[in-house]
């Protein structure tokens, strides 16, 4: 027991169906299966007055635009309570936080404190609560994925976020390992927004937002649906020439979301919530399983548009193309906007003092365990890594396996130097995708936490059957 009551626990417990999914993918197929006024400036314009959704809307569409409730920071402090539990009308292994799915969207500012109290009523299996993306803590009752609460119980987190914490878009989700899958699949995720000088940049600031919490696949009567906040192909509505600020989140287990949108072209201003110092022009972006994009879109001429996920992976990992929302463009014309000129410099790591370079190598075995980093499966009482306060890395990512796998480190985000030897557009971020059989290099400076974390493959049944490994920063 901990000091809290609550008990601590990592071992990986496994269910029957989790069992079946590792000698599926084992085969070479598919895994997947106040102070705060004025934050949101008309964040969902279409959905005022709505209720915030439940469940998936599973007729064809388009549906009705929807988007989670918010809870905003005030006065410096946001203080939440979260109840994980089934929804047995919604059918069996739906979950959901405080009765949605997904759960509440948290918005708050740099230099805020959150208090999370999380009370663990799944009815079985433990849980806990991994804030993807935020740059703080990972020891006591911060972002501490050791800590796990026993079904019946609560847990007491506090997150502090540092003053200097990058605006952008997050999120929030179980870690306990064994069950991460099944949790995250369940409906037990949710969005977290930081405000801050991001917002303000000329060509930025006062536009339109809107959250797309990306989850599925659900299987419906017998097909496959993906939703957006809960809704399946929901309605967009856009003026031609108007200018909206998109934040897309993938919050699916294993998923990934190749998108596009039909005549429009989308313009990146941002990457797992850090700005990009130019506004990058893309006709499609891959986002895979946790990680986030930002983007504007500009309306065109009057009319109906497709925004989908196109066709993507090998074999093992294919995906058809499928519809994610409809767009309509309509009403009376607006100027378009001028897109920013330039957005926000982060520091260049390419000429900072590299402490050590390391290589850490991703691997599919025929045999248990199946997933595996430099050769060995999760083991919380092991620390595979071990790195020095105040100093900056270079790992070379090396997949040897025909998937690709999302890398993820918690606590720290990194810079990405490089993808196949290929050197790549500026930019940081917490995942990135490990290409089949390919490399990626990044830098990731250590300057701020002590404590152990992990990092792993983010497709969560990857992650479940051991392809996470254990880092601990030390002075």
């Amino acid at each position: 027991m901990a000091a809290d009551g609550s008990r601590r626990h990592v071992g990986g417990r496994f269910t029957r169906r989790q069992v079946a999914g590792a000698g599926v993918a084992a085969l070479g197929l598919s895994a997947l299966a106040g102070g705060s006024r004025g934050l949101i400036r008309s964040a969902h314009a279409q959905s005022e007055g709505e209720p915030p959704p439940t469940s998936a809307t599973t007729s064809a569409g388009p549906n009705p635009w929807r988007e989670p409730p918010v809870l905003m920071s005030v006065d410096g402090l946001l203080d939440v309570e979260f109840d994980a539990r089934p929804v047995p009308s919604e059918g069996v292994g739906k979950l959901a936080y405080n009765g949605t799915n997904p759960g509440p969207t948290l918005r708050f500012r740099a230099g805020d404190t959150v208090r999370l109290k999380l009370t663990n009523n799944l009815e079985g299996p433990m849980t806990n609560m991994h804030v993807h993306g935020l740059h703080v803590s990972p020891e006591g009752n911060s972002d501490n994925i050791f800590q796990m609460v026993d079904n019946g119980e609560s847990f007491q987190y506090e997150y502090r976020i540092p003053e200097n914490h990058q605006a952008g878009t997050y999120w929030y989700h179980p870690h306990h390992h064994g069950d991460a899958q099944a949790q995250v699949n369940g409906g037990l995720t949710g969005a977290i927004v930081i405000v801050g000088a991001f917002d303000n940049v000329e060509g930025i600031e006062a536009l339109p937002e809107r959250l797309f919490v990306l989850q599925g696949p659900d299987s419906v009567n017998g097909e496959q649906v993906y939703t957006v906040n809960g809704v399946v192909n929901p309605a967009v509505a856009m003026r031609p020439g108007q200018t909206q600020r998109w934040r897309l989140l993938n919050a699916s287990a294993n998923a990934y979301f190749n998108l596009a949108l039909d005549g429009h072209t989308l313009q990146q201003i941002a990457t797992d919530g850090n700005p990009l110092p130019t506004v990058q022009s893309l006709d499609q972006i891959l986002i895979g399983p946790g990680e986030r994009v930002e983007v504007l879109v500009q309306g065109g001429d009057p009319g109906s548009y497709t925004f989908k996920s196109l066709e993507w992976g090998g074999p093992a990992q294919h995906q058809p193309s499928f519809t994610v929302a409809t767009v309509t463009i309509a009403g009376s014309p607006m100027e378009p906007q001028p897109l920013p000129e330039k957005l926000i410099q982060l520091p260049d790591l390419s000429q900072v003092e590299i402490a050590q370079q390391r290589e850490i190598i991703f691997q599919e075995n025929m045999i248990a365990p199946v997933f595996t980093i430099n050769g060995a499966a999760f083991d919380p009482d092991v620390v595979n890594t071990t790195v020095k306060l105040r100093t900056t890395e270079e790992w070379i990512l090396r997949n040897t396996s025909p998937d690709a796998h999302p890398f993820h480190i918690h606590v720290e985000d990194f810079q990405v130097m490089s993808i196949n030897g290929d050197p790549r557009p500026f930019s940081y971020q917490d995942t990135v995708n490990l290409p089949p059989h390919g490399s990626v290099v990044i830098r990731i400076p250590f300057l701020d936490f002590t404590g152990k974390f992990v990092y792993h493959c983010h497709i969560l049944a990857h992650e479940d059957f051991g392809m996470m490994s254990v880092i601990e920063v030390v002075e």
